[in-house]
């Protein structure tokens, strides 16, 4: 049974029409679910970084990107305990992808799984080249510092698929192509949850 879902993926990779294609799919079998988007509100450091308002240094981003979801742990668990589907659309993964980037995979990687957080049931990554990721953000709004950089994202999108192989906070990983028609990617999203949602929906 599924309880809790993971979106991962540079920006640009589709990740918010995946899993609103999967919101409807679980309301029309009547599945309750929550969505938690990350960074939070709360993460004004983030956005302020993220925005190039301000310069916020790699160790500290990290912090303050895993803060974030920790707060919610207990929050997500409640929900779980419920009986909820629980979507996350970013987690700690990629904390480890963006961050992991600057400050070191190892030694982020070692940070992160310490914090003692929940691990995904399945973890969705959608994956696409750097440069069909650009693209995208360019048609969609104005590219913020991680977004324009094809070099970074190079680098983040090699950090994601070693925790993939590695199975990092979740032994279960799908590794999806993002670059196709959302139709097809969705097809091969929901082969891989309807599995886990199956006493849900009997």
């Amino acid at each position: 049974m599924l309880m809790l879902l993971v979106f991962e993926g540079i920006d640009g990779s589709g990740k918010g029409a995946q899993i609103k294609m999967l919101a409807e799919y679980l309301k029309q079998h009547r599945i309750g679910y929550r969505l938690h988007k990350y960074p939070t509100k709360k993460a004004k450091e983030a956005f302020a970084h993220l925005s190039g308002k301000a310069n916020v240094p790699a160790q500290k981003l990290a912090d303050v990107f895993a803060n974030d979801i920790m707060q919610e742990q207990a929050k997500v668990d409640k929900e779980i305990k419920e009986g909820l589907v629980v979507i996350c659309d970013r987690y700690l993964h990629s904390t480890l992808a963006y961050q992991g980037a600057e400050i070191g995979y190892a030694k982020l990687k070692k940070k992160i799984g310490a914090l003692g957080a929940k691990s995904a049931d399945l973890v969705v990554l959608l994956d696409i080249p750097p440069t069909v990721a650009k693209k995208r953000k360019s048609m969609q709004r104005k590219p913020d510092r991680h977004e324009k950089d094809l070099e970074f994202l190079h680098f983040v999108r090699k950090n994601y698929l070693r925790m993939a192989r590695e199975g990092f906070l979740s032994y279960n990983w799908a590794v999806i192509r993002g670059d196709r028609p959302r139709e097809e990617v969705f097809a091969n999203v929901l082969a891989h949850i309807e599995p886990l949602l199956t006493k849900k929906i009997a």
